[in-house]
């Protein structure tokens, strides 16, 4: 259990676990956004394999408001800096769709600072109001954000984590969300951020990388296991993901949890 003196929104990416906090503890999991204010104690326990996006924000972000988030429904018990004593944490719960949304957003904020182009401290900014804008009419509205073709994304997206080992081809998605090849395209990488089957390997990466820590099975094996036909390819796309070879991944892990 910690406090501290900024603001930070905790959205979890995958996994589960529990939040501890004054009031009491209760599970957490994929899709939830915790949006902790300064002073406000809390903690973690019982993690299984979370994964926790954490936003660090000036409590003067708030607190100054040039542009008028305080008028937007939820923002007092979200965003709102002051703090009454043994207040609750805000917590907002998202569906796997909006929770692709988010990501997608934050991933735009993470290419603005790692490219540094010409304007990019504003423009992540600007991203940065879009993500929170986003969350107080989720926090206001459960369904917001879906569409038709959102939901035949979100079929796809479903389609893919639960056969990702398997050969997909665009023509089986074409079929399965009656969505043309562009717009297929486009709606899921404005969704996830990435095209399909870029998509699809990076969960293969995932589930590799789980296979080296928690298994011993030989290199190729792995490969085979999460859907690569070759494992040099295997080899090659994983370095090119992780910056080191499987076997590297394997051996520093191994280091690490000896220290």
């Amino acid at each position: 259990m910690h406090t501290h003196d900024f603001h930070e929104i905790a959205i979890v990416y995958s996994g589960k676990g529990v939040h501890l906090t004054q009031q009491g503890s209760y599970e957490i999991q994929a899709g939830d956004i915790l949006s902790i204010k300064p002073g406000q104690l809390h903690g973690f326990k019982k993690i299984d394999n979370l994964v926790i996006m954490n936003l660090l924000v000036r409590p003067s972000f708030f607190t100054e408001d040039p542009l008028g988030l305080s008028q937007v429904a939820g923002f007092s018990s979200l965003f709102a800096p002051e703090l009454k004593q043994n207040s609750t944490i805000a917590h907002v719960r998202m569906n796997q769709l909006q929770l692709f949304e988010v990501r997608a957003i934050i991933e735009s904020i993470q290419q603005e600072i790692m490219t540094q182009q010409s304007g990019y401290v504003p423009q992540s900014v600007a991203l940065f109001m879009q993500l929170i804008v986003f969350v107080l009419r989720v926090n206001s509205n459960k369904d917001f954000s879906s569409s038709s073709s959102k939901n035949s994304a979100a079929m796809l997206i479903k389609h893919i984590e639960k056969n990702f080992r398997k050969t997909i081809t665009m023509t089986d998605l074409v079929e399965i969300s009656g969505l043309s090849e562009s717009s297929i395209l486009r709606t899921f990488k404005r969704i996830t951020g990435y095209p399909p089957f870029v998509y699809q390997n990076r969960i293969r990466m995932f589930a590799a990388i789980n296979e080296l820590i928690s298994t011993e099975k030989d290199i190729t094996q792995i490969a085979l296991d999460t859907g690569f036909s070759d494992s040099n390819y295997f080899s090659r796309s994983f370095k090119k993901f992780m910056k080191m070879t499987p076997t590297e991944y394997r051996t520093n892990f191994a280091n690490s949890e000896d220290k």
